[in-house]
């Protein structure tokens, strides 16, 4: 019994140690757009940013929200996530997938697009899926695009969750895709075929 409580003790004392030798390099920086590409309605969501520490401080992560509202309303979620190791990319996109499709399950209709890599203004190369969705409630079809990458410069996995309205029934049945050539943007075109250097993403500086 006198060793079991020792190695408990033990693993308490180990477990306190790593907190604070690591807590150093777990400075978490968040990742976001830059400020001159947020512009012609489009506006950071204060009231949104959060953050949150887990894993007895060993992970932190915090996110930012952009979004233009009015009749065909888009949304940005920028998620960093920084950990002792940095995280797989596939696992991370995986999981996404997945957290998307459960959280939107009860009101949008979901359908996989297509999947693929591109390079961003700060020359990470990322991994991304586009949605093709239908919400069931407001009768209008949205784009989504889940994108992510690891940053080496400053230690942090980054995830962007971009979702934008491209119908809207009560005005008219023709498709808007201007907010979501927003967020998806480059300048290869590489989704889309939507060519520039203003898209949201394409500018997200994480170091």
């Amino acid at each position: 019994m006198v060793f079991e409580e020792k190695k408990k003790v033990f693993f308490i004392i180990l477990i306190i140690l790593i907190i604070g030798f690591f807590s150093g390099c777990l400075n978490l920086s968040c990742a976001n757009v830059d400020t001159s590409v947020v512009c012609n309605g489009w506006f950071e969501n204060t009231a949104l940013r959060n953050t949150g520490i887990q894993f007895l401080g060993l992970e932190k992560w915090c996110s930012l929200t952009y979004e233009i509202s009015g009749k065909y309303p888009a949304f940005l979620t920028i998620t960093t996530l920084k950990s002792l190791v940095l995280a797989d990319e596939k696992e991370v996109l995986k999981k996404t997938k997945v957290t998307i499709q459960e959280t939107f399950q009860d009101n949008i209709e979901l359908t996989e697009n297509s999947s693929g890599e591109r390079l961003l203004k700060n020359n990470h190369k990322t991994l991304y899926t586009l949605f093709d969705g239908f919400d069931v409630y407001k009768k209008a079809d949205v784009k989504i695009i889940c994108e992510i990458w690891n940053c080496a410069d400053s230690g942090n996995s980054v995830i962007c969750i971009g979702i934008a309205y491209i119908t809207n029934k009560d005005i008219s049945d023709e498709f808007y895709f201007e907010n979501w050539e927003k967020i998806v943007q480059d300048t290869t075109g590489t989704i889309d075929g939507y060519n520039g250097n203003m898209g949201l993403i394409y500018n997200v500086k994480c170091h």
